[in-house]
């Protein structure tokens, strides 16, 4: 039984005619005739009784036309369905991000996605770069947003590089110079990440060959929580030009550090399994958002 069979067979219940349902649906009269004359032989009854050129259901007709309502709505819900994907406007996303960003851009992104695409539903789960990439690898996560090097296989990546800055209280006398370096922080608290963290070893080299003094008062796991320290006062810090946007305030200033520091990161997603259409939207989203902020920083 085929779905422009059971189309043609609604309308000449609903509207009576051949001709009539013919204009309905948009095809001619002979071809309904024939969709209607196919159905029947199929079925192995007849479904309407020819009088005096008029169509008359039979009353397994009148049975049929109810089974008929039901698989059309169906085939109509798998078409809404369709169209809600491709229109981006339903289905699920999971994304996982490193911490920083989860406080930050990705729900400033996520708040945009979500504007127009009411029907969507999110799972989000902030965890350290490298649960996200094993989550990723996994399959278990659709997007991961997360710090390199990239350590597991499985994975496609898109790398991004930016330079970290210098993140000072407000009112630091250091504010007074436009660039900030290793020679100027000689001796000064220092806020640093994790000896494991891939901004670590860089910082001390630059400290080493400006032969400049590297105080570390306090190391953190995360660039947010080492400027929360600074807004406090408790020293200075060398961080991500994200987080070090995001805490500018009253309490904090930031300047450009030399030598560069780098700080790398990746969106990420399967390489063993295709994004959904929602994904590769909110890719899209992320990279253009990751371009124009390394064209302002």
């Amino acid at each position: 039984m085929r779905y422009k069979q059971m189309l043609a067979f609604k309308m000449v219940m609903q509207v009576g005619s051949i001709s009539a349902a013919a204009k309905k649906i948009h095809i001619s009269q002979p071809a309904v005739s024939n969709h209607i004359a196919a159905l029947e032989q199929q079925l192995g009854f007849p479904l309407f009784e020819r009088r005096k050129g008029r169509l008359i259901p039979t009353p397994d007709a009148h049975y049929m036309y109810e089974q008929v309502q039901k698989a059309l709505s169906g085939f109509e819900h798998v078409e809404q369905a369709a169209h809600d994907i491709r229109e981006h406007r339903t289905g699920s996303l999971r994304i996982a991000s490193m911490p920083g960003f989860s406080n930050s851009l990705i729900p400033e992104l996520m708040a945009e996605f979500l504007a127009e695409r009411k029907g969507i539903t999110v799972t989000f789960q902030t965890q350290p770069s490298l649960t996200i990439q094993r989550w990723i690898a996994s399959d278990l996560y659709d997007v991961g947003f997360a710090e390199m090097p990239l350590i597991h296989s499985g994975i496609d990546c898109e790398k991004f590089k930016f330079n970290c800055v210098c993140c000072l209280p407000k009112g630091h006398p250091l504010l007074s110079h436009k660039v900030i370096t290793p020679a100027d922080l000689d001796g000064l608290p220092l806020i640093t990440l994790n000896n494991d963290h891939m901004t670590y070893s860089p910082i001390c080299d630059a400290f080493t060959r400006a032969s400049a003094e590297l105080k570390i008062v306090i190391q953190t796991q995360l660039f947010w929580s080492a400027a929360s320290l600074v807004s406090h006062g408790c020293g200075i810090a060398i961080i991500d030009p994200f987080t070090a946007s995001f805490f500018a305030s009253d309490k904090i200033e930031v300047r450009p550090f030399l030598p560069n520091i780098e700080f790398n990161i990746g969106i990420l997603n399967s390489s063993a399994h295709p994004k959904s259409l929602l994904a590769k939207e909110f890719i899209k989203l992320l990279q253009r958002r990751l371009i124009e902020a390394a064209k302002s920083f």
